[in-house]
């Protein structure tokens, strides 16, 4: 199955799941189920780092701005394959939001309070990758990027994970995801609460090397 993805272009993940090595887990009612498996985070991740390395290919510095927490391990292995490939010098900065926290994205949602708690300093002039783990509802993203257009950078352009596929957006959220641009993108998902691989679903599952689908309902009902 592995060798039959197209790894250079953007990767919609099904309900059930990319087919792949599945690790021996032991029952966890949290989790729904598998989404993306190790391996192919590995390798879509490396096709990432040459794409941004083909239009990186005159830069000499890229600063990378990681929208904490959940992009730090993706960002982290990104930087890592744009180095063995020969790409620009990575320069590490970080803008910290909170959008979620702990709580739980509610239906026909239209806007949400985003709170940037740091954000780099002395980018004039940069080339900027900003990087986030998924693209939701496009709040702190775009959030992010506005605060970063108005340092007078060089350049920014943005790189996101995952980008879910809403089922039914407020008109607002609508517009909001329509208008943000989003340069690179790793997997489209499914419209459900994903966790691993840095990403957290009330704190828990970050350490995963995975993707996973959440079981949502038991979240919902505050079991803890």
């Amino acid at each position: 199955m592995k060798d039959q993805i197209d790894y250079e272009s953007v990767i919609t993940v099904p309900e059930s799941g990319i087919a792949g090595d599945i690790p021996e887990m032991a029952p966890d009612e949290r989790i729904s189920t598998i989404l993306i498996p190790e391996e192919c985070l590995r390798a879509r991740v490396g096709a990432l780092a040459a794409q941004i390395c083909r239009d990186y290919a005159k830069t000499r510095e890229l600063h990378v701005v990681i929208v904490l927490n959940g992009a730090f391990v993706f960002a982290a292995d990104l930087g890592r394959e744009i180095c063995k490939l020969g790409g620009p010098e990575i320069r590490y900065d970080f803008l910290k939001a909170i959008t979620y926290g702990t709580g739980l994205k509610g239906p026909g949602e239209t806007d949400r309070q985003v709170s940037i708690t740091m954000r780099p300093a002395h980018l004039e002039g940069a080339d900027i990758l900003l990087v986030d783990d998924i693209v939701d509802q496009a709040f702190t993203l775009s959030k992010a990027r506005h605060l970063l257009e108005v340092d007078r950078t060089s350049s920014i352009r943005t790189c996101a994970l995952l980008c879910k596929l809403l089922q039914k957006p407020s008109a607002q959220v609508k517009d909001l995801k329509d208008r943000l641009t989003l340069d690179y993108v790793g997997f489209n998902v499914p419209d459900r609460w994903v966790a691993g691989y840095g990403i957290d679903a009330g704190e828990d599952f970050r350490h995963l090397p995975f993707i996973v689908a959440v079981n949502e309902g038991y979240y919902r009902k505050g079991v803890r």
